[in-house]
């Protein structure tokens, strides 16, 4: 999962005022994937995000700058992609010009981020944001690199930056206009999270995961991505036999709390499975919670049933781990419900995320 102002292999950082900027400038120099980057590349990489944050401040705020990499020995490309639903640019040659804002404000702009990177491409609608992307190559020393990736190939670079802008928008089919957003928060103070999410398609549907690995860290991140790769190769909608097998496959390990949901747009049905502190609250008429039961997968499987409501055009649905406050997480979810699920999720991470703990939510509608 991307995560919101802590970064590890790929990240999304929230943007809305200055505090924002300079938190997304320092964890972007500690991101793991500069590990063994000189100090002038280091740099570099900070002063795009830092122009392309500003912009999103100056002009559009809220928005998103999110990262990605791509490694392998010696070398390490950066992807850099600055997203806001601000006003848009009326005229974006001239936007590029050398030394121009329309703000009055000195700084290198949109034409020294793409001079300084290898590659560059921008697009905005007027009245509805504007998305910039910038492809970075550096070099790092090989004895302390540490790989976390493999490279993706690309015909383009307007095919990877289609990819990028959609990783965390999926939609099913024009029929069935699934909407999903998610948002990860690590432990304050580590880099990668303990909580993880994941929105497989299906033939019949959507499958929705949610994973709290036991503990923080490294150890509880590692737990929780064997998890959902493990659920990548069996995914169906049979819940009950999915827990069995990730019970299994996390025999001897630390454990985790996990809850899986399928949505089936044919029968307009949700159903839900849960172990642990995780949680499913759909909002349709009857505002319906999905209980999870005590255990922990790998440890203590107890006995359950699949529990399931109606899901219909118009509903919407939200996963959490117990990092989110519960007792808040209804009022605030029907506030904003009307937004996208992707500003929703970061919303409710936002206002209701615990300061003790990691905290994720994945957020699913169906709009009409």
């Amino acid at each position: 999962m991307l995560q919101d102002n802590v970064c590890s292999t790929n990240c999304r950082l929230f943007i809305n005022e200055q505090i924002d900027l300079n938190i997304a400038i320092t964890h972007t120099l500690n991101w793991q994937p500069l590990t063994g980057a000189n100090a002038v590349d280091k740099s570099l990489i900070a002063t795009i995000i830092s122009e392309l944050a500003s912009n999103i401040i100056k002009y559009a705020n809220p928005g998103y700058i999110e990262l990605r990499s791509y490694e392998w020995p010696g070398t390490v490309e950066i992807e850099v992609l600055a997203t806001d639903t601000g006003p848009g640019i009326d005229n974006v040659e001239q936007a590029m010009q050398e030394n121009f804002s329309s703000s009055g404000t000195l700084g290198l702009g949109l034409s020294g981020v793409k001079r300084i990177a290898d590659a560059f491409d921008i697009h905005s609608n007027l009245g509805h944001g504007t998305c910039v992307f910038a492809r970075k190559n550096i070099k790092v020393d090989t004895k302390i690199q540490v790989l976390s990736s493999t490279k993706a190939f690309y015909s383009s670079t307007s095919e990877r930056l289609v990819e990028f802008r959609n990783a965390n928008s999926i939609k099913t089919s024009p029929l069935i206009n699934f909407e999903i957003g998610n948002r990860t928060r690590a432990y304050p103070g580590h880099i990668v999270s303990g909580d993880q999410v994941l929105a497989l398609p299906l033939e019949q549907g959507y499958l929705l995961s949610i994973v709290d690995a036991t503990g923080h860290g490294p150890e509880a991140n590692k737990m929780a991505l064997l998890l959902l790769n493990g659920l990548k190769k069996i995914a169906s909608s049979n819940l009950s036999n999915l827990m069995i097998k990730l019970d299994q496959l996390a025999k001897g390990t630390i454990g985790a709390a996990m809850g899986l949901a399928f949505f089936d747009p044919t029968k307009q049905m949700v159903t839900y499975a849960g172990i642990g502190n995780t949680n499913l609250i759909v909002f349709n008429d009857k505002k319906w919670r999905g209980v999870s039961r005590d255990g922990i997968l790998g440890q203590r499987l107890p006995s359950y049933t699949e529990q399931s409501t109606h899901f219909n055009p118009g509903d919407m649905a939200i996963m959490f781990t117990d990092g989110l406050s519960e007792s808040l997480i209804k009022k605030e979810a029907l506030k904003l419900r009307f937004l996208d699920a992707n500003t929703i999720a970061y919303r409710l991470v936002d206002l209701l995320g615990k300061t003790h703990d990691d905290a994720s939510c994945i957020v699913i509608k169906w709009n009409k």
